[in-house]
């Protein structure tokens, strides 16, 4: 029977510098019928439940606590009344300066296996930047309202920067160390208990010591967060001569967006001081940024918007847009075990409309060697985004010239993935399987746009096998 609809259960992770919270999802999928396509699209996101927010638990400055860890979210599952067994996809995002501690790669990925099948382990700044924009709905406000929308997700360690095109599409992402707990004191008696490499940047740049143990006065700590707010505003202003401390404190490069910006929004934590939400105090300098922030935003005449969600952001993101499907005319062989994790995206780069089977295994070739990988020596997932054509000759032409470029790849018996951004993923593995040596252990998989860079986790066909679940992200821990 054809499905037509899907309903899944997903699930949001995100284990940040001050905080780590979740957030269960549900997406309803429609199946699209066009000319060109018959692709599932996700037509609704419900949140399920929104989970209390928690002190990402550590064991010293450098290690995350993973058993602590694990207790808060078998308490959230318990109290939003789903297990394990329900969840169908989502994603555990570390951020900020979390990604750097020693254990960060491990933890997330071992928190990834506890939530769900088919939940994906990732880190990186650029892909906090596109799913905090999400999560925070400055995306849809973007397309509503048909502006261009900068959003900066500034939490405890980092700000995240992501240019939202009038048609609600990312065009730019860029991150900051910029965050309200970059610098910790003990409370009352303002003794400082840690502080990161960044918040030392800032300090030595207006004469301020740091030294763990010693007292910090109240002038001193609003210097260094007035500090760190200028080198934000820097960035997200483009202003035409950066300091140099603006460029140390960047993780990514700098934004290369030069149009004009209509509207600014912040999510993240240090939002909710933004937007007058809260005036908590968790002893750290997330106050002082969020007033220097204000300060600096007026001073600059940028004109601020709020989002409709601020510290759930990014665990809204990760929870409700990091899945993708594929088209619905895919092939699977039977042989095929999931999920697959963290697959390394390649893009061949064809010559032509018609290449030759040389011309195709040349560019197969190139691409293995641009990412300094050999054939054969890890799984990787081959994504083409020209179209081929749809002659009988062509599909021939094309399967074999992919399979003449991996030759230890057929001997291992390893999965051979092929991605297409056109509607040919059928075609092409039907052909490969009659007309190469390659039979089985093929995954061919259409109508997803993939770049080189990106990884991908890819979950069991669903909806009778009609369409296959992915997960696209990035992989960037500091070790």
């Amino acid at each position: 029977m054809t499905v037509q609809e899907l309903l899944i259960t997903s699930v949001g992770i995100d284990v940040g510098t001050s905080t780590s919270h979740m957030v269960f999802s549900r997406l309803h999928l429609v199946k699209q019928m066009s000319r060109t396509s018959k692709k599932f699209e996700i037509v609704n996101r419900e949140i399920l439940y929104r989970g209390g927010i928690y002190i990402t638990p550590l064991i010293d400055q450098e290690t995350i606590n993973f058993d602590e860890l694990s207790k808060i979210f078998q308490k959230e599952f318990a109290k939003a009344k789903i297990t394990k067994e329900d969840i169908d996809t989502g994603a555990v995002i570390v951020t900020g300066e979390t990604a750097k501690k020693k254990n960060a790669e491990k933890i997330v990925s071992l928190l990834a296996i506890e939530a769900g099948k088919f939940v994906a382990a990732t880190a990186g700044p650029n892909f906090e930047s596109v799913i905090a924009a999400m999560g925070s709905g400055a995306v849809t406000r973007a397309k509503d309202l048909k502006k261009t929308i900068m959003n900066i997700d500034t939490g405890g360690g980092t700000s995240n920067i992501a240019v939202i095109s009038p048609k609600g599409e990312i065009i730019d992402t860029a991150c900051i160390n910029v965050g309200g707990r970059l610098l910790v004191t003990n409370g009352s008696e303002n003794i400082i208990e840690k502080y990161e490499e960044a918040a030392k940047i800032a300090a030595d740049d207006v004469g301020v010591h740091l030294e763990v143990g010693k007292t910090i006065s109240k002038t001193d700590k609003e210097r260094v967060a007035k500090r760190l707010a200028e080198a934000l505003i820097e960035i997200i202003t483009k202003k035409e001569n950066i300091s140099e401390v603006a460029i140390k404190l960047m993780m990514t490069p700098l934004l290369t967006f030069d149009g004009k910006v209509n509207y600014y929004s912040f999510s993240g934590g240090v939002a909710e001081y933004i937007y007058g939400k809260t005036n908590e105090y968790f002893g750290d300098i997330g106050r002082e940024v969020a007033k220097e922030i204000k300060k600096q935003s007026q001073k600059a005449k940028i004109k601020l918007l709020e989002p409709l969600e601020l510290i759930r952001a990014t665990v809204i993101g990760a929870g409700q847009y990091s899945l993708q499907v594929s088209g619905a005319t895919t092939l699977v062989t039977e042989d095929n075990d999931f999920p697959i994790r963290n697959i390394p995206v390649v893009v061949p780069y064809l010559p032509q409309e018609s290449p030759t089977e040389k011309e195709i295994k040349r560019a197969i070739d190139m691409a293995y060697q641009r990412i300094d990988l050999k054939e054969g020596e890890a799984q990787v997932a081959l994504s083409f985004h020209k179209t081929i054509g749809l002659s009988y000759e062509r599909l021939k032409s094309f399967a074999q010239g992919i399979v003449s470029a991996v030759p230890s790849l057929v001997k291992k018996n390893m999965p051979l993935i092929l991605v297409f951004k056109d509607d040919i993923g059928n075609s092409v593995g039907n052909v490969m399987k009659r007309e190469t040596e390659m039979k089985s252990n093929i995954i061919s998989i259409d109508e997803l746009g993939l770049r080189e860079g990106d990884y991908i986790d890819i979950g069991e066909p669903m909806a009778s096998k009609q369409v296959v679940p992915v997960v696209v992200k990035t992989l960037i821990f500091e070790n």
